[in-house]
C-alpha cells in the first residue's frame, strides 16, 4: 500500500494469463463507490449533510461509515493490490466491494437493511479470509519473508474485525480494522528496509511492535480496559521506529513522485504520533480526545499514506501514468489543515469546527483526485 520509489510490476509468469485490465478497473470503481458512500455517512455524522432517511435505521446507517471505509473500501483496495501482484484471486476484492455496495443499499433502503447487512457481513468475512489465503499462497509458492508475514497478520486482523462487526461488536471491530491497516503499512515499509542494515535491537523491537495489534485485539475481545492504552503505545512505537529506520525518508527533496511519497510519509508519521498522544491522553482522563484520536489515525495517518502511494499504483491498477506534479502536496496540506481543525474542535468542544474539518477532509480527497486526473491527462499528452 505504501511502497516508495516505483510502482511494483505485476508478476506474470510464463504460461500464466494476466488478469483483464477491464475487470481490475471494474473492481477499482466498486471500491471507489464504497469510499463515496463512506464519506457521505461521515458527513452526515458530522452534521455537514442531513440524513437521507429517518427512523430507527438512520442512526445505524451513519454508524456504518467506519465499516464501509475499512472493510469495504480498504479491504477491496489493498486486496486488489495483492491480486495484481499475484495475478490471481480477483474475487477477493470484488467481494469486499460488493459488501460495501450492499451496505450502501441498506442505508438507502431501510426495508432491505437486515438481509443486506447480513450479506455484506458474509461477503466481507469471505473476502478477508481470501486475502489471508492470498498471502499464504504467496509464501508457499514464492518465498516467505518477515514483511509478508506481517501483512498476513494484518489480513487476519481484518478477518477478525469483519467477524466482530457481523457479531455486533463495533468497538472491537474498529481495533481489528485499524490493526489491518497499521500492519499492512508496517509490513510494506519493513520490506523497504530489507536492504538496510538494522541493529539487532531494531529488528527485535519491530517484531514486538508488529505482534502488538493482534495482542491488543485479543485484550479488547477479552474485555480488558488496558487494550486502549496498549494500542496507542503500539502506534507510538511504530511511528518512532519508522522515523528512525524507514529509508523512504531519505528521498525528501527528490524530484518526481519519489519526493512526493517521502513528503506524504513524513506527514503520515507525524499524524500517527499525534494520534497516539491524543489516544493516551484520552486513556489518562481526557475522554473527549478519544474520538478525535481515531480520526487523526484514519484521516491523518492512513490517507497521507494513500496520497503518497496512489501515483505509484495507478499505472498498475488502471494502466494510468500520471505525470509528476507538486500539486499533490497542496491536497496533502489541505488534508493536514483539516485534521488540525478537527483536533481544535475536539479540544475546544466546538461542533462547528468539527463539521468544518469534515468538509475539509472531503475537499482534500476531492482535490487530490482532481490532481491525479490532471496528472494523468498531462501524462497522456506527454
Amino acid at each position: 500500500m505504501v511502497s516508495a520509489g516505483r510502482a511494483p510490476a505485476p508478476a506474470v509468469r510464463a504460461g500464466q494469463r494476466p488478469l483483464a485490465r477491464g475487470l481490475l478497473v471494474g473492481v477499482l470503481v466498486l471500491a471507489i463507490a464504497t469510499l463515496l458512500a463512506a464519506l457521505g455517512g461521515g458527513l452526515v455524522r458530522l452534521g455537514v449533510l442531513p440524513p437521507a432517511q429517518r427512523g430507527p435505521t438512520a442512526g445505524a446507517a451513519v454508524a456504518w461509515h467506519g465499516a464501509l471505509m475499512c472493510a469495504g473500501f480498504f479491504g477491496a483496495l489493498i486486496s486488489l493490490e495483492r491480486v495484481v501482484a499475484l495475478q490471481r484471486g480477483l474475487a477477493v476484492p470484488a467481494m469486499a466491494g460488493l459488501g460495501g455496495l450492499l451496505l450502501g443499499w441498506a442505508a438507502a433502503w431501510p426495508a432491505v437493511a437486515a438481509p443486506a447487512v447480513a450479506a455484506a457481513g458474509l461477503l466481507w468475512a469471505l473476502s478477508a479470509a481470501g486475502l489471508v489465503g492470498l498471502y499464504a499462497w504467496a509464501g508457499w509458492r514464492r518465498a516467505w519473508s518477515l514483511p509478508l508475514a506481517v501483512q498476513m497478520m494484518g489480513a487476519l486482523a481484518l478477518l477478525a474485525g469483519n467477524l466482530l462487526w457481523a457479531a455486533g461488536r463495533p468497538e472491537e471491530a474498529r481495533l481489528g480494522w485499524a490493526g489491518f491497516l497499521l500492519l499492512t503499512i508496517a509490513g510494506e515499509r519493513r520490506e523497504l528496509t530489507r536492504l538496510v542494515p538494522l541493529p539487532r535491537w531494531g529488528r527485535q523491537l519491530f517484531l514486538l511492535l508488529a505482534a502488538s495489534p493482534l495482542m491488543v485485539l485479543g485484550l479488547a475481545v477479552a474485555g480488558l480496559a488496558v487494550a486502549g492504552p496498549a494500542w496507542w503505545l503500539a502506534c507510538a512505537g511504530l511511528a518512532l521506529w519508522l522515523a528512525r529506520f524507514d529509508p523512504g525518508l531519505r528521498l525528501l527533496g527528490a524530484v518526481g513522485w519519489a519526493g512526493h511519497t517521502a513528503v506524504c510519509l513524513v506527514s503520515a508519521l507525524v499524524w500517527l504520533a499525534v494520534a497516539a498522544m491524543l489516544g493516551l491522553a484520552a486513556a489518562l482522563g481526557q475522554a473527549q480526545l478519544g474520538p478525535v484520536a481515531w480520526h487523526v489515525f484514519w484521516v491523518g495517518f492512513v490517507f497521507s499514506m494513500v496520497f503518497g502511494h496512489a501515483p505509484l499504483m495507478l499505472p498498475v491498477l488502471a494502466g494510468l501514468r500520471p505525470r509528476p506534479t507538486r500539486l499533490g502536496r497542496v491536497a496533502l496540506a489541505l488534508l493536514g489543515a483539516s485534521v488540525a481543525v478537527r483536533i481544535a474542535g475536539a479540544i475546544g468542544a466546538a461542533p462547528g469546527l468539527t463539521a468544518l474539518a469534515g468538509a475539509g477532509h472531503v475537499l482534500a480527497l476531492a482535490g487530490f483526485a482532481a490532481v491525479m486526473a490532471f496528472a494523468v491527462r498531462q501524462g497522456r499528452a506527454g
